[in-house]
């Protein structure tokens, strides 16, 4: 046998079977107006290549390539594609000619500024008037950043081919990093909707902004528990107090709680109150009277102390008198008070009678969405489940609805503490307590069941996305912690200091020591899109922004760095915007604005659809945004 053909036979062995082909048209389908080829493809070289008709193997159409001079090549290269560090190129390609020419198949090697680094090919020798497959492969050098085939004909050659079928895979080498990134290429002649975000904030806590990921994942962050915030050590507090909201109104940060000494005492709503949502104290607000005194904390005794859930009401056109409203109970009522201390119902009747209610049942106004909306407790084939409804003027309220989980499998979610988050409204965070009743860490305690602490978000109000099945909050190390009904996450998210917001959650439930506990995170660090040190790459969906400049929260190692890349809609890189003419940013800021080497003024593309390439290393992007 020719040793051309047994080196094409040991190609064609080592193909990994059933691979993903990278290429966006590798049908060679369609034209594209402006060039006259078939989309995704550019003529690199050279004239004489056309879309043929002529029994193409698949499809209606392949391309033809017509060579009159010797002194001359042609070819043509499919769309550039991230590579990755580890993994192994394949390319193929079907060739037929009726002629002595050498149809050719390039894979190519580029680094960031685009200069062919390395390559490998191989040729058939024509005639072959039947199609025939030519394949090639290859590791990716140590400093390529872009992948690509060129369809070839040889200097020298005269003489006509057709190319059809064109494949580029890729296989991971033992030991490798990051996995070769695949976009979602859309049907002919459709184009992906655009996500207008002109100059919110950008978060990272769910795939909705991203199109393709490679080596980079979402990571979830854990809060660092700091000091106790809250012991529940008054007389008429004690072991039982649950059902904690924290509250942030100008210069005061107000929490709110269920306080009971235990099972079958009396329950009271609790107040404590601070300057920085660090250190806590409890006013005597002279309200009510507990065993004699009224010097205490207590600050509701009326129907509905068991989960009294206040809220301070953002709707422009709330009246100065209902400055806050709560839900409490079971049917739920609704309360109001102008200053967070002196309340009173709104109305005598529940406002909301559908539900089981045993548990901490809140409302907000969704700014982001014009009304208010309610989350609580029901009962979903025997699982603790959360049911939502909405409101207009947060008496009249619509049918509840069970919250739509996708398909996860059921949990209990003992609470929920969804809360519109304070530097985007439009992410409602959600942080059920999970509830596992089968399982007994310590059976002298007399109650079953564990609880640790979740993290979901929505961006409807209803269909809550679980990317993060793991738990946000552990139980740790602390055996008190490992009993029931434990690590239940206050309502609410609040800043505590610069870079800094903080979460609660209720410790050593049913034990003496029981308190409410801090956690911190910072700024919008709920979630980042993380890479190693073998680096990884994000690509957005289309996106519409306003605004001048990009602006990242994110952190590197020593070693580390972010490049950000805007694109066209269809992943060409811009002029001036591409990962070539950014230089590596590292540190670890809240707001870097994104400089390439002309600046970072990016006004001109305001209005435009645009995607943004993010390349990290050993680096996390926890926000963005465009501001002007």
């Amino acid at each position: 046998m020719d040793r051309r053909l047994l080196v094409l036979a040991a190609l064609l062995a080592a193909a990994p079977a059933g691979a993903a082909n990278l290429l966006p048209n590798p049908g060679l389908e369609g034209r594209n107006p402006q060039t006259g080829l078939p989309e995704g493809w550019t003529l690199v070289a050279g004239q004489g290549v056309q879309i043929c008709t002529e029994r193409p193997r698949q499809g209606r159409q392949c391309v033809r390539f017509h060579d009159e001079s010797p002194e001359e090549g042609i070819s043509l290269e499919s769309r550039r594609l991230p590579c990755d560090p580890g993994w192994r190129y394949t390319a193929s390609a079907w060739v037929r000619t009726p002629d002595r020419c050498q149809p050719g198949l390039y894979l190519q090697f580029h680094d960031e500024s685009g200069r062919r680094i390395a390559e490998q090919h191989v040729r058939a020798e024509g005639p072959c008037p039947k199609w025939t497959r030519l394949q090639v492969s290859f590791p990716t050098p140590a400093d390529a950043t872009a992948v690509s085939v060129l369809l070839y004909a040889y200097i020298g050659d005269v003489g006509r081919f057709d190319c059809d079928d064109v494949a580029l895979v890729a296989r991971k080498a033992p030991g490798a990093g990051r996995k070769p990134m695949v976009v979602a290429s859309a049907a002919k002649g459709e184009k992906k909707t655009p996500v207008t975000i002109d100059d919110r904030l950008q978060l990272f806590v769910d795939r909705y902004l991203i199109d393709a990921l490679a080596g980079a994942e979402l990571r979830l962050h854990s809060p660092q528990p700091r000091e106790v915030a809250i012991p529940f050590d008054r007389p008429w507090e004690g072991p039982v107090s649950f059902y904690v909201t924290v509250r942030v109104d100008g210069d005061t940060y107000r929490a709110y709680y269920r306080g009971q000494p235990g099972v079958g005492h009396p329950e009271v709503t609790c107040y404590a109150e601070s300057k920085d949502g660090i250190v806590w104290t409890k006013p005597a607000l002279g309200l009510y009277e507990f065993q004699g005194s009224t010097e205490n904390n207590i600050l509701w005794m009326g129907e509905g102390t068991h989960n009294f859930t206040p809220f301070l009401d953002q709707n422009p056109a709330a009246r100065p008198e209902e400055r806050y409203k709560a839900l409490a109970g079971g049917p739920l009522i609704a309360l109001c008070s102008p200053d967070g201390i002196h309340w009173r119902k709104l109305r005598d009747e529940p406002v909301i009678t559908q539900g089981a209610f045993d548990s901490q049942n809140l409302a907000f106004w969704d700014s982001a969405r014009g009304r208010y909306a309610a989350y609580f407790r029901g009962f979903r084939d025997d699982v603790r489940a959360v049911l939502t409804a909405t409101s207009t003027d947060f008496l009249n309220w619509t049918e509840p609805e069970w919250i739509d989980l996708g398909d996860s499998r059921p949990e209990h979610f003992y609470t929920n503490a969804t809360t519109p988050y304070f530097r985007a409204p439009e992410i409602l965070l959600c942080f059920p307590k999970r509830f596992v009743p089968e399982r007994t860490w310590n059976p002298e305690h007399g109650h079953p069941g564990l609880s640790d602490g979740l993290f979901l978000t929505s961006r409807d109000g209803r269909r809550f996305d679980r990317t993060f099945l793991e738990a946000f909050i552990r139980p740790g190390p602390d055996p008190e912690n490992w009993t029931e009904r434990n690590i239940g996450i206050a309502y609410g998210v609040v800043p505590t200091g610069p870079g800094e917001i903080s979460l609660y959650w209720v410790e050593h439930y049913r034990h003496p020591t029981c308190r409410l506990r801090r956690g911190v995170l910072r700024t919008d660090g709920f979630v980042s899109l993380h890479a190693g040190y073998a680096g990884g790459e994000a690509l957005t969906r289309p996106l519409l922004f306003a605004g001048k400049e990009l602006v990242l929260n994110f952190a590197t190692s020593a070693a580390g760095s972010v490049r950000v890349e805007l694109q066209d809609e269809k992943g060409k890189p811009l002029p001036g915007f591409s990962l070539a003419e950014c230089p590596a940013i590292y540190g670890d800021e809240l707001e870097r604005v994104v400089r390439w080497r002309d600046g970072a003024d990016v006004s001109s593309l305001a209005g435009r659809r645009v995607r943004l390439r993010f390349r990290l290393q050993d680096a996390d992007l926890y926000s963005f945004r465009f501001r002007g």
